[in-house]
This record gives structure tokens, C-alpha cells and sequence, in this order.
């Protein structure tokens, strides 16, 4: 065979087809050319994409981009990344997670190639909110409640808190929710559904009301709140229980002649809850001494003592009523700067504060008063006066447990103290501007969980209300209490006559406080368990009275305190000082 036969036969090889591609057709060489690889960017969907705050978006490269330069029909790998990870973060499988509000660029690389979609991330709406609740039934110790449910924000039902109060209601007092299904948090079902749930716990034959707010996240982690619902009402049906007890409180009071004091008599069932709507019945064992009407209000007739006894179904309870001539001569703290100052008084102050002796204003109890001046920024000076268990061992009787221990101040707010804040209004001047003109503390010193700052003025933080009272109990207590005219004037030159009323109980572990301005009851709070609390304090039971401050002043601040002064017999309202 000769060697044309002999490569005819030969298998044609890639290397001998290329030497002897002279001798080839020009489409046969084409042919045996490597593949040219693509070129330009790789297709992403969605090229663009607007998503909520925490969603997702699922991200892919189209497969016509894929195609392998090396023939195998292997997809090459794609790699993926976000511009800005605090906006948008993806994983390696392009799903992207949508993190904060803003712009994101997320970019597909693969085989030398790239291509990249933009994210905006969007904020979510705040929940939905209700209108429509209803109280839907009642018993003696429950209320049904009824709403239509909305949604989170994002389509999803929301949870809700839910509170009451005996009416009428304010949120930040209101008693949040804790037993029966309308327990906080009530989680939702579905977006439009009718809810119904149930408050139990209630006292019989009152006036609730109720209201709730939707959120999603966590209560007091992450939360996210809506508005505030409308306001539902109803009263609880009367107990059919008969009286198990009756309590008379006070159990013991002095009273001076002329003068009247109400009592008040609780009524409760076996289980220890409070019955009302019961007739009750008053009687004096001398109404010669003291006299009571058929409400409990006893009138100081003549010296001596008598029993005031409540009865109702059998039951009974009893007051010891005590009649004298003029109040019992005890008072811890007395400021009249008539011949110095006889209670143990001192003086705080830091940030340019200070306090002097004064006679630019007096009245009939104080021939002198105590001025206290803050300059223009942030500072205080307070008039610091200590009551406790240790301080007052030499006095006639300790402020302690189980009995009222009232407290009168007479203070007046200088000319120019509205503008030392810019004013009572809100404005762009005073957006962080407030002041406080005095401050009283029952229970532990240095406490910031069961004192009273009975005199205060935040415009942009309360609104315009004028002067307030509000509990300095931060963490568990918001809302404030409106001293009476005190918007828009703040009445600079007028004496502002305020009494507190404390009391700790001991079998209830608790204690309340009572607010009056000028004769007007502008608060009474709830038993709480750290007001008069000493929380293990070498002090025992302290009565801290006084404080002036001013933050972010325009203008300087002077408050003067004509008199002070903390006693264990009840004070008159809006009296001048003895």
C-alpha cells in the first residue's frame, strides 16, 4: 500500500488537520475553531426592586449569560454583593434582605462578567389604627371587649397592648391588661377580622374604660407602635356577694374643733374584693364630741374623744376620732425665716445656683423668704431638709409608717420665669428648655423611682398645659397633672400654695401620695409599692423636700419658697401659714 492509501486510512488528528489546514476548505477550518467567548454584562431580575424594611427580594442572572467558554455546559459560579450592607445585605444564592431605608447596589459576578440590580429600601408603615372598640358584655368582674384587627404595617396582623382604668382613663397611668384573653400581648389573627377578648379582674358595679394601641416587634425591645384607639366604656354589673369585712380608714385622726374630716369605708367580699353600690351605715358613740352624716363626713363638735362606727350587713368597722382645741404642736420642717430657720435646712446647688435670704416677697406666715436663683443654661439649687428614722430621734414623733405626713409650700416664680424658657408655648427657641421649681421625696434618698416633682414646665416635651405635677417614677408612671390657670400665664408674682399628702401602709407593702394647688386636688395616686420605701437605707424613712432647676435656660431663673413645712396633722388647703 502506498502512502496515499496509508493516510487515507489514518485517523485525522486535530494536530495533522491543523498542519494541513492549507489544504482544507475555508468552512472547515471555521468549523475546528475554538468557540469566541461572550462579552457584556450579565442580565440580573429585577433590575430594580423596591422593598419594605425587613423583607426580602429573590435576585437571579438570566441562564442565556451562563454559557461556558470551556464547552463543558457547566453554569460558572456567581458571586454576590451589596454596595451598602447597613441598606441591603444578599447571600450567595442572591436572596436580599432589605435592612434600613436608603439605596442599595447589588452586583451578580460571574466568569469575568458582571451585572447589577438597585434596591430601594423603603420604610415601613406604622401599625394600623383601631376606631371601632366597644365594651361587648359585662359581669361583676369582667368586660368583653370587641374590635376589628389591623394590620402591622406590612399586611401581617398586629399584636396589641391593652389597658384600663377606672373612669376616665389616661394611658400612662392606665393598668395594663394581665389576666383574661385580652392579656397583653394580645396577638392578632388576621387583618379585618372581628376580635372579641375578655378583661377579668374587675371590681363589681364601676365605671370602666378601656383602650388599646396595635404594634409589631416586641414590647419593650423593638416595637413599633400605632395610634391610639378610641375610648370604650361600660360599668361592671353590681356583686351579689354578701359583706365578708369593712374597713374604716383613717382608723384614727385628730381633729380640730370646727373642722370636719371624711371617712371612708371599704367593703369586701370573702375573696377580698371590693363591693360598692352597699348601703352603709354611720353612727357616733358621742355626737355631742363628733358628728357624722350618713356619707361618713364627721364634724369636730366639742373636745374629747368618740367612736365612729360603719356598719353594713352585719359588719362593722370603727375610727377613733380625737377632738381638740388646736393642731397637735409637732412639725418636722418649718421655714419662716422669721428668726432663722428652727428645721434642720441646707443648701445644694451647682451650675451657678444659689439660695440667700430675702424680703422681696413675704406674707403673712414668712416675713422672709428663701430666693433661689439659676443663671441662663443648665444648673440647680436645691433647699434640702432630711427626715428619717435617725434624724429625727430627738423629735416628739417620727414621720413613720401608717399614718398621713403632709407637706406645705408656699412658693412664688419671679418676674421674667416664663421667658427664662422662652415662654409657655412651644417653639423653635425652646425645643430642650424646662423647669422645675420644687421637688418632694418620700421614701429612700437619692431615689428616682418614689418621689414627686410637684412643680414643673416642659413646653416642648408636655405641651402647652402650663405648669404640671407629675410622679417622678419615670419608669413606671407617664402623664401629667395640670395645675389649675396656669396657661398661658404662669402668674409670676402670685403665691402658689401646694400641700402633699403621703402615707405608707405596711400590711399592703405600699404608698400613695396627694397633690393640691391653691385648695384644687390635682392628683391622688394608686398604693404603690416603693412610695416610702426605704430600700434597706441606714436613713430609715426620709422626707427630702426642695429643689429649683433649670435646663437649657434662656434667661436666668428665681423662685422664692416663703415657707415650708412637713407635719403628721392634716393642713388645710390654700390657708395662710401659721
Amino acid at each position: 500500500m502506498d502512502d496515499a492509501a496509508i493516510a487515507a486510512k489514518r485517523p485525522l488528528t486535530r494536530a495533522s488537520a491543523l498542519l494541513g489546514a492549507a489544504g482544507l476548505s475555508a468552512a472547515l477550518v471555521a468549523c475546528l475553531k475554538p468557540a469566541p467567548t461572550e462579552s457584556g454584562p450579565l442580565m440580573v431580575t429585577p433590575a430594580s426592586a423596591s422593598v419594605l424594611v425587613g423583607d426580602t427580594v429573590k435576585l437571579s442572572v438570566a441562564p442565556v449569560a451562563l454559557g461556558d467558554a470551556s464547552g463543558s455546559g457547566a453554569d460558572p459560579a456567581v458571586r454576590w454583593s451589596s454596595s451598602n450592607t447597613s441598606v441591603a445585605t444578599v447571600t450567595p444564592a442572591g436572596l436580599v434582605t432589605a435592612v434600613a431605608p436608603g439605596v442599595a447596589t447589588i452586583t451578580a459576578t460571574s466568569n469575568g462578567r458582571s451585572g447589577a440590580a438597585t434596591i430601594t429600601v423603603v420604610p415601613r408603615p406604622p401599625p394600623g389604627t383601631v376606631e371601632d372598640l366597644t365594651v361587648d358584655a359585662v359581669t361583676d368582674s369582667s368586660v368583653s371587649l370587641a374590635f376589628t384587627e389591623v394590620s402591622d404595617g406590612s399586611g401581617r396582623p398586629a399584636a396589641y397592648d391593652v389597658r384600663f382604668a377606672a373612669t376616665p382613663i389616661s394611658w400612662g397611668r392606665a393598668t395594663i391588661v394581665s389576666q383574661g384573653t385580652c392579656a397583653v400581648p394580645l396577638k392578632g389573627t388576621a387583618v379585618g377580622a372581628m376580635r372579641r377578648c375578655t378583661v377579668l379582674g374587675l371590681a363589681a358595679g364601676t365605671d370602666y374604660s378601656f383602650q388599646l394601641v396595635a404594634f409589631r416587634g416586641a414590647l419593650n425591645v423593638n416595637a413599633v407602635f400605632g395610634d391610639l384607639s378610641n375610648i370604650a366604656r361600660g360599668t361592671t354589673a353590681p356583686s351579689t356577694a354578701p359583706v365578708a369585712s369593712l374597713a374604716v380608714a383613717p382608723e384614727s385622726l385628730t381633729v380640730v374643733v370646727g373642722r370636719t374630716q371624711q371617712l371612708v369605708a371599704t367593703l369586701k367580699d370573702a375573696k377580698g374584693n371590693v363591693l360598692r353600690g352597699r348601703q352603709v351605715t354611720w353612727t357616733s358613740s358621742a355626737p355631742t364630741v363628733a358628728s357624722v352624716t350618713s356619707t361618713g363626713l364627721v364634724t369636730a363638735v366639742a373636745l374629747g374623744t368618740a367612736t365612729i362606727t360603719a356598719s353594713s350587713e352585719g359588719k362593722t368597722g370603727a375610727a377613733a376620732i380625737n377632738v381638740v382645741a388646736s393642731p397637735p404642736p409637732v412639725t418636722y420642717y418649718r421655714t419662716n425665716f422669721n428668726d432663722g430657720t428652727p428645721g434642720p435646712l441646707s443648701v445644694y446647688a451647682y451650675g451657678g445656683g444659689s439660695c440667700v435670704k430675702s424680703t422681696d416677697y413675704t406674707d403673712p406666715g414668712s416675713a422672709y423668704a428663701m430666693k433661689c436663683t439659676i443663671p441662663a443654661g443648665t444648673g440647680a439649687a436645691a433647699l434640702e431638709a432630711w427626715f428619717g428614722q435617725g434624724p429625727l430621734a430627738n423629735l416628739p414623733k417620727d414621720p413613720t409608717l401608717d399614718q398621713d405626713l403632709f407637706e406645705e409650700v408656699r412658693l412664688v416664680l419671679a418676674p421674667l420665669a416664663a421667658a427664662a424658657i422662652g415662654g409657655t408655648s412651644c417653639t423653635a427657641q425652646n425645643r430642650n428648655s424646662q423647669f422645675k421649681v420644687h421637688k418632694s421625696l418620700y421614701g429612700q434618698v437619692g431615689a428616682n423611682t418614689n418621689g414627686w416633682i410637684i412643680s414643673a414646665i416642659v413646653p416642648c416635651g408636655d405641651g402647652n398645659i402650663g405648669l404640671f405635677a407629675e410622679a417622678e417614677r419615670w419608669n413606671l408612671v407617664k402623664g401629667d397633672s395640670a395645675w389649675p390657670n396656669t396657661y398661658p400665664s404662669l402668674h409670676e408674682g402670685s403665691v402658689y400654695d401646694v400641700v402633699y399628702r403621703y402615707h405608707r401602709y405596711t400590711a399592703q407593702g405600699c404608698g400613695t401620695v396627694a397633690v393640691w394647688v391653691n385648695g384644687t386636688k390635682i392628683y391622688d395616686s394608686a398604693c404603690w409599692p416603693d412610695m416610702g420605701a426605704t430600700y434597706g437605707s441606714t436613713q430609715g424613712l426620709v422626707f427630702w423636700d426642695g429643689a429649683t432647676y433649670l435646663q437649657s435656660g434662656l434667661g436666668p431663673l428665681t423662685v422664692y419658697t416663703l415657707f415650708a413645712q412637713a407635719t403628721n396633722y392634716p393642713i388645710v388647703p390654700a390657708t395662710a401659714s401659721p
